[in-house]
């Protein structure tokens, strides 16, 4: 039998685990909306050409991106497809008004992956749109869908991905799961790692 004091420590333990994770990876163990609309930013921000934009411009940009992309993630709807559309489209309008040309597939790396980070740490539930949420598109997402879903990759990579082209490659993604009975972001989940693994098995050989 387990006693309380051991229990309590037990849960502790997993606690400051918690924690430790959290703010290995994103920073901080306060205001872990902001944390994981930076980190997202940071997944894809190597593609962008500031053209010589300053570099304290770049950060209130993103911080103003930022707030607003948390406050719509606070206000989904129902209509999932329609509320990213609107999401990616402020992202891209915002940075053309500093003459920078952000691509739709740039857009959904920060929509998407600030969603899934909300969702690992437990800031979000998504309960009424989580079946519908996109996967995040990235190289190791497009290895995993030609191998295990059988469709095949978009002409251009991910960062240069257009609003067509994304839309029909994750609806296409979204109908094979839907057969499986999947979530796509359950799969992804799975998937992601798996690739990532392998990827790092490549790198030791």
């Amino acid at each position: 039998m387990t006693n309380s004091n051991e229990t309590n420590l037990e849960t502790n333990v997993n606690e400051d685990l918690l924690k430790f994770l959290k703010f290995s990876y994103f920073g901080t163990l306060t205001n872990l909306k902001e944390a994981a609309a930076n980190r997202a930013y940071r997944d894809m921000c190597r593609t962008i050409r500031f053209n010589g934009l300053c570099e304290e411009t770049r950060l209130e940009l993103r911080k103003e991106v930022n707030r607003e992309l948390i406050t719509k993630i606070e206000n989904i709807k129902d209509n999932f497809e329609i509320w990213h559309k609107e999401a990616c489209g402020l992202i891209i309008k915002k940075y053309e008004k500093h003459g920078i040309n952000l691509t739709y597939g740039q857009a959904q790396k920060w929509v998407n992956m600030t969603i899934k980070y909300l969702y690992m740490l437990n800031e979000h539930t998504f309960d009424n749109v989580f079946d519908f949420l996109h996967v995040p598109v990235d190289n190791y997402i497009f290895k995993a869908v030609k191998e295990e879903l059988g469709i095949k990759n978009p002409n251009n990579p991910w960062s240069k991905l257009d609003e067509t082209e994304y839309l029909e490659y994750q609806k296409a993604i979204g109908e094979e799961l839907k057969k499986r009975k999947y979530s796509p972001l359950c799969w992804e989940f799975e998937n992601w790692l798996k690739e990532a693994q392998e990827d790092k098995k490549g790198d030791k050989k």
